[in-house]
């Protein structure tokens, strides 16, 4: 799933986020000095894009089940993040090729510069093991955007005043439209984003 095609599904079911990838596209257009700070290395196609007309001005936010997903801001988007700078032992080994675009709680999301294909796979890895071990989340930015945009509206759905039970249950009108959505959307990342609901193989 590309940029294109993420933003279209988005737009669907969430304006506060359209308006906000909208946003970044506006600044980009009139400010193109964000993507030539990374011309000193090649960056993959997808992350390009990204960066170029759809990473956030100011950041966003998208609610999840324990820790919110931020998106790194456009102006602090860096080679070497400043949230990491500070780590020590393993966790102060950070790759050249590690492009964060955004956190959980602290947890890296990132992309794999050296990974040049059509479509940026995204990654994350905890910090409390003590090592960065990344696995892949989403075949594509794209990807990211659509399921993490898609948990937000979940915990937020329509007439719902409280879309999550004490056991960590989506209720119906919310968990029938959105596992439904992941397993067209996520692909085999479907656990992935799925399983922090505790009904989420009952749908």
């Amino acid at each position: 799933m590309n940029l294109n095609d993420a933003l279209a599904v988005i737009a669907g079911f969430s304006k506060k986020s359209t308006e906000v990838f909208a946003a970044g596209n506006s600044t980009a257009t009139a400010d193109k000095s964000l993507l030539s700070s990374f011309s000193d290395r090649a960056l993959p196609i997808e992350l390009a894009d990204y960066i170029d007309r759809v990473c956030p001005e100011n950041g966003l936010t998208l609610e999840g089940v324990g820790h919110p997903v931020d998106l790194v801001k456009s102006a602090d988007l860096a080679w070497k993040p400043e949230m990491f700078s500070q780590l020590t032992g393993d966790l102060a080994k950070w790759e050249d090729d590690w492009f964060l675009i955004a956190h959980e709680g602290g947890d890296p999301i990132i992309v794999k510069a050296s990974e040049q294909g059509e479509n940026s796979a995204v990654y994350s890895a905890m910090q409390g093991m003590g090592f960065w071990d990344f696995a892949p989340v989403a075949d594509s930015i794209g990807q990211f955007l659509v399921c993490a945009c898609a948990i937000q509206h979940a915990l937020n759905f329509p007439g719902l005043s409280q879309p999550l039970d004490d056991d960590f249950n989506l209720a119906p009108a919310a968990a029938n439209w959105l596992f439904p959505f992941l397993r067209q959307h996520a692909g085999a990342h479907y656990d992935e984003w799925a399983s922090v609901f505790e009904n989420y193989l009952t749908y």
